[in-house]
């Protein structure tokens, strides 16, 4: 049986490779899962989870989660099933928190190969997963921005049941509609933004009812037929959307007020842009292009450009299959859609491309397509050692992708690609460290250093502990990692300490000594100051 399974592998490489990367894949965020750092929103959204597990506990009595800051506008799926399951683990709250949010990202990855397999093969679909592994803007994330990464996993299930049905359509298997229902209630179930994929589906299901030798009479029949057929679909995300995000089905209008909300989402938190400080209400409206275009990989970049150009040859010339052109509209559906609202809208945006972290597996999907179109362009006019050069070039591009990563761990979400300057380029130019993710290791660093004060005596009496620090990011992301010695204060000026990561210049707030650098590929992260010669003063003994 087992050299069977072994011939298997060898008569297909494609997915010999993808059983191989994925297996690396979850090696390394079982590896390296407790090296991030908590962000700014996990203890709110931890406390949202246990909140609505009281909630269900009380008998629908206690409303408290409908009343928490503005958490009740959100799904609440991730922080349920963290909670709900946490409780029962002797793992750290949000040592636990990053694990699931990792094993949750990874499923998302496995909807990128099942989407791109869909399309094309098993060795392009490993191609997709591999170029979003080396997106720093992804795999930065993966572990602690646990709601967008959830979501993008969600949304592109969506995407690939989309897919799925669309050459079937007007009447659908049942299977693969209640899968879409269930990838959409879980988007749902995260972020009311998942009405995004309603208005994809419903442009997919338009576009697949035109049939022109029919007319239009043909086609409301064949709208009529599929809204009909995709009803179980409906019913099932409502389900898990009311289970996940009890407040949207407490009064009728709920999810209405969420999305009128979120059109003007009341935050005016400052934003950078090549350079330029601006309020989140006043982006122009090309910052989420432009943070695209210097968050994602050049491989990533030139594969969707590539694939545009084929797109548009194929049509031009007509050469157009129309079932694997329905395949295919959902994944520029799921790019197109959230994009071109962005430029004609003009909503609140702020950390980069953070709230559209769902556009990145489609994209990967669309660059994997592009550079297999490339390639067999290649091939095909050149020859097959020529297109053999293009692979491998392609190889060594995303290998350095990759070393940067590596180099940059686990402050992946740091990395720029060549547009932007790099890291270092980056820096006062485009958002940077914007979750705290260096406080974790500012604080252990901070900690070791008083510690060894201590032993070596080399600590004058009247700079000794209890020790007050300052944090600029919230409390918890630098408490969970200090020693008892330290007191987190609100009060900076009274600080002995200052924790900062390099973001929005807080670093220059506060004067101090620098004894702490986080530094990764010559780029500062994170920094720590000491202020003991400010706030403390020597009194001489009597």
């Amino acid at each position: 049986m087992l050299q069977s399974l072994f011939a298997r592998l060898r008569a297909n490489p494609g997915r010999s490779a993808s059983i191989a990367a994925f297996a690396v894949l979850t090696t390394i965020a079982l590896v390296t899962f407790r090296c991030y750092g908590i962000s700014n929103d996990e203890e709110v959204q931890q406390t949202y989870g246990e909140l609505l597990i009281r909630f269900y506990a009380s008998g629908f009595s206690d409303d408290n989660a409908f009343h928490y800051r503005n958490l009740y506008l959100y799904g609440g799926l991730f922080d349920l099933i963290a909670a709900a399951i946490g409780q029962h683990l002797g793992m750290p709250t949000y040592e636990w928190r990053h694990l699931l949010s990792a094993m949750v990202g990874l499923v998302g990855m496995w909807g990128t190969w099942r989407l791109t397999r869909l399309l094309s093969n098993e060795t392009w679909a490993c191609v997709a997963v591999l170029l979003l592994a080396s997106t720093g803007a992804w795999w930065g994330p993966l572990f602690n921005e646990t709601k967008d990464i959830s979501f993008a996993a969600a949304m592109i299930w969506v995407t690939y049941y989309a897919a799925r049905i669309a050459p079937q359509l007007p009447r659908p298997q049942l299977r693969h509609v209640v899968g879409l229902g269930a990838a959409l209630g879980c988007a749902l179930g995260l972020r009311i933004v998942a009405v995004y994929a309603g208005l994809e589906l419903a442009i997919l299901i338009v576009v697949a009812a035109i049939d022109t030798k029919g007319g239009w009479a043909s086609a409301l029949d064949r709208i009529g037929i599929t809204v009909w057929r995709l009803l179980p679909a409906g019913a099932a995300a409502l389900a898990i959307m009311a289970v996940a995000w009890p407040w949207s089905v407490f009064a009728p209008l709920n999810v209405l007020v969420a999305i009128e909300t979120f059109s003007r989402f009341p935050i005016n938190m400052a934003t950078r842009l090549d350079g330029v400080v601006m309020k989140a209400s006043d982006v122009p409206r090309w910052y989420l292009p432009l943070y695209l275009g210097v968050r994602l990989t050049e491989l990533t970049l030139f594969g969707v450009v590539a694939g545009c150009l084929a797109g548009l040859l194929g049509t031009a010339r007509r050469n157009v299959d129309r079932l694997h052109a329905l395949r295919l509209l959902p994944v520029v559906l799921a790019v197109a859609v959230p994009l071109g609202h962005a430029l004609l809208a003009k909503p609140v945006l702020y950390n980069g491309i953070r709230h559209y972290m769902f556009l990145l597996p489609p994209i990967a999907v669309l660059a994997a397509l592009g550079l297999r179109a490339a390639w067999h362009a290649v091939d095909r006019r050149l020859g097959r050692r020529a297109g053999g050069a293009f692979a491998l070039a392609c190889a060594a591009a995303w290998v350095w992708h990759a070393s940067v990563l590596v180099r940059l761990h686990p402050y992946e979400t740091v990395a720029y690609n060549v547009f932007a300057g790099g890291v270092s380029g980056a820096v006062g130019k485009y958002e940077f460290d914007y979750h705290g993710n260096s406080i974790r290791e500012a604080a252990i660093r901070l900690s070791e250093i008083v510690v060894e004060e201590e032993e070596d005596g080399r600590r004058e009496a009247h700079l000794g502990p209890p020790y007050r620090v300052a944090v600029c990011a919230e409390q918890i992301q630098a408490d969970e990692y200090l020693s008892s010695l330290f007191r987190v204060t609100t009060n900076w000026l009274s600080a002995d300490f200052f924790i900062s990561p390099i973001q929005d210049g807080c670093e220059n707030v506060l004067n101090g000594t620098p004894i702490v650098t986080v530094e990764r590929m010559g780029t500062v992260i994170g920094v720590v100051k000491d202020r003991r010669a400010l706030t403390r003063t020597h009194v001489d003994a009597p």
